[in-house]
């Protein structure tokens, strides 16, 4: 399946506040979740080396194929390949809440970040609408199906070869629990209460059902009006929260 329209919607305004929140003077930066750095490229003009690094070592082909100049490379989050306090900022955008171990992959953000070096984070938060997480509704009916054993024709059960794994949603409190007392938080942004995942569920529905667009590049009405909502701060209401640390100097 392609990727929805509205998730990649969803992508650019968080990495636009990503790109944001670099400050000026990064020496090596680092994107961990990268995928095929189709945003990690945008980091070139903030930093003389951009790294990324992810689970898929596909993404890292495509992205070393379309953006020779990165230094891509796959990894876990879990277990990082460099060497201790090598960056100057670390960012990690809608990745922790996939990882098989979160709490492990912000122990290794925080382990290759330089101290004084800044850490992002953004995740999706359990806000008013987080029930309405396309991912976790649809995934978790596939679930459902796949548990009932329902036979299919030709032999065999319905989707058993289909492995759920939900997807997190986190608030302030957890996301400082897990960097502690290593770093001192600088910046939240708690944007977008409901647009974006209202319109992911529909789109995410008529793409696993109907196999076709629900929302298309035509929609500029809706995608001005998702950028107003993300824009917004709604405090712990939010759909959308992004984080910034600033690691301890060390002594």
């Amino acid at each position: 399946m392609s990727t929805p329209v509205t998730y990649r919607d969803l992508l650019i305004d968080r990495y636009r506040l990503v790109y944001d929140w670099v400050p000026p003077g990064t020496s090596r930066i680092l994107d961990v979740g990268c995928g095929n750095a189709l945003f990690t490229q945008w980091l070139r003009d903030r930093a003389g080396a951009v790294y990324g690094v992810d689970h898929n070592p596909r993404n890292c082909r495509l992205g070393k194929h379309d953006y020779p100049e990165l230094h891509l490379a796959a990894s876990a989050a879990e277990h990082l390949p460099f060497p201790d306090n090598h960056f100057d900022t670390v960012i990690c955008s809608d990745t922790i809440e996939h990882t098989d171990d979160d709490q492990a992959s912000v122990e290794e953000l925080l382990r290759v970040l330089r101290p004084g070096g800044t850490l992002v984070i953004t995740v999706p938060q359990g806000g008013l609408f987080g029930w309405l997480d396309g991912e976790n509704l649809v995934n978790g009916l596939f679930e459902l199906v796949r548990r009932l054993r329902l036979p299919k024709p030709g032999g065999g059960r319905v989707l058993q070869r289909f492995r759920f794994r939900p997807h997190r949603h986190y608030s302030v409190g957890r996301v400082r629990t897990m960097v502690g007392e290593r770093a001192s938080l600088e910046a939240i942004s708690q944007g977008g209460l409901f647009l974006y995942p209202f319109c992911y569920l529909l789109e995410k529905i008529a793409e696993s059902f109907f196999g076709r667009d629900l929302v298309t590049a035509d929609y500029r009405w809706l995608r001005r009006l998702r950028d107003w909502d993300f824009r917004h701060q709604y405090g712990p209401l939010a759909f959308n929260l992004a984080v910034r640390f600033r690691k301890w100097d060390e002594g």
